[in-house]
């Protein structure tokens, strides 16, 4: 592997791991622990980043979901997993209460119920996208590190001796 590979790879680990800790500091509390990044050589000077969320609303806080979708706006139906009956506290119920059964600790009984969604969060904007965004910023900034430009001189040398 080329002095070049070999500093390309280490950089490549070290933007990842700016560049998780930035989509971190974005998103909700409890999505953090879920985000990760995984770098991959896929071949001589190719390296690919991924950066990988994980949550159960993971994806709903980064593009919203239901009507505040970005991509697909749509209310979603929310049904129950055990039983006949979806079961809480609703504030148009209490309000309309002749239009609604409830059960004696207060609460509306529904046997499903349409969900508007949830807006991602930032405003919207997400915690993905923005994090990408801040670091694309920094890259065109700053310029390439000096052990890149070291290492891409030790190459071109190298090459020159025919030496490998």
């Amino acid at each position: 592997m080329s002095s070049l590979s070999t500093t390309l790879l280490r950089q490549a680990r070290s933007i990842a791991g700016q560049l998780t800790s930035l989509a971190k500091s974005k998103a909700p509390k409890h999505l953090q622990a879920g985000i990760s990044s995984h770098v991959v050589e896929e071949g001589e000077g190719q390296i690919r980043i991924t950066l990988e969320t994980k949550g159960a609303d993971a994806r709903a806080q980064e593009y919203g979901s239901g009507l505040q979708d970005r991509r697909h706006p749509a209310k979603y139906p929310i049904v129950p997993k055990n039983g006949k009956y979806l079961a809480f506290n609703w504030e148009i119920a209490n309000a309309n209460p002749e239009k609604f059964r409830f059960l004696p600790d207060g609460r509306v009984i529904l046997p499903s119920v349409m969900h508007p969604g949830i807006h991602a969060v930032n405003d919207g904007q997400g915690y993905v996208r923005p994090a990408l965004k801040e670091f694309r910023r920094t890259l065109k900034e700053g310029s390439f590190p000096e052990e890149i430009k070291q290492a891409i001189v030790s190459d071109i040398r190298r090459s020159f001796r025919g030496n490998d």
